[in-house]
């Protein structure tokens, strides 16, 4: 028992300092700001000036942030307004994140004057950073937000493979990939009614009153003249017939790209970790020597050039 009272003291002491860590925790939690924050330096083919293309906040304080004015510094002196909440402020809630995409600017203007940016703005050695306008003054954003892609995994193992959805628009609708044409019939009323065709559907009933034949679905031509003459016949119901070529749709859609197809492979862990770093080291020094071979072949032709003028 007088073993027990003699720790009554220390363990009172860390109860005490315990509290005080969560009471100091709790403040520094509620007051001050703490805006994290990322944007993406872009260009257009139509605007010679580069410009701020997105950014995003993210307030990691349990208090409100109201933002007047967000810039973006370039250097230590040169501000370029990015957006304007001055008649209403934007107020960032606790742990609320924000992103803006932004239009192309066509020039930059300070004193009535146009001003070139772009050799700051693309050069490495000026920092540029978001600085906020808000009610407690100026802020600037001083951390990065860690974004993750798949993207940066694959520079360190070509294994990783980053895979984008492609999807139609709404106004093709959705039929997957491998429909053959697209049969949009017009009827009295104005409804538009669209079919999807596969090259195997003249086993299939498409339609209540005929069935497709093998040789109409050879061309876009042929299927446009056989449900015409279906119409013509009193087989189907419509006032005008359209038909779309799955192939040229998804050429203008996806370019050529659709037209290659791999099948996905399963891959261990320890295949991916390992034997994948390694089969990455090799192409990047085999890359390193083919690069360095180019450079080589590059300046002789250079040297070469030089001696003939």
């Amino acid at each position: 028992m007088e073993e027990i009272l003699n720790y009554t003291p220390y363990i009172a002491l860390g109860v005490s300092l315990i509290a005080l860590s969560f009471v100091i925790r709790n403040y520094l939690r509620k007051s001050g700001i703490y805006v994290k924050g990322q944007f993406c330096i872009s260009s257009s083919a139509y605007a010679e000036d580069q410009y701020v293309s997105s950014f995003t906040l993210e307030n990691f304080k349990d208090r409100s942030v109201i933002i007047f004015k967000i810039f973006l510094r370039v250097g230590p002196n040169y501000y370029i307004e990015l957006t304007d909440f001055e008649y209403e402020p934007k107020i960032l809630k606790p742990y609320e994140s924000f992103s803006q995409v932004l239009k192309p600017v066509d020039y930059y203007s300070v004193n009535m004057n146009r001003i070139k940016l772009n050799k700051l703005l693309s050069s490495r050695k000026v920092k540029t950073s978001l600085v906020l306008s808000t009610s407690q003054g100026k802020y600037v954003v001083k951390e990065w937000i860690k974004r993750w892609d798949p993207v940066f995994d694959f520079f360190s193992n070509h294994l990783t493979a980053p895979i984008q959805p492609m999807r139609p628009n709404d106004q093709n609708g959705f039929y997957g990939a491998d429909f053959a044409y697209l049969v949009r019939l017009t009827t009295e009323d104005g409804y538009k009614q669209t079919t999807a065709i596969y090259s195997g559907d003249f086993n299939y009933p498409r339609f209540e009153k005929f069935r497709l034949t093998e040789e109409c679905l050879l061309t876009k031509e042929k299927l446009e003249d056989f449900l015409t003459e279906q119409a013509i016949n009193g087989n189907l119901s419509c006032v005008g017939i359209e038909v779309i070529d799955g192939k040229e749709l998804r050429s203008k859609s996806y370019g050529s790209g659709f037209q290659k197809s791999i099948e996905a492979k399963s891959y261990s862990w320890l295949t991916y970790f390992v034997i994948g770093k390694l089969l990455t080291k090799r192409s990047n020094i085999r890359l390193y020597f083919i690069n360095r071979k180019h450079k080589k072949a590059n300046k002789k032709l250079q040297q070469t050039l030089k001696s003939r003028s």
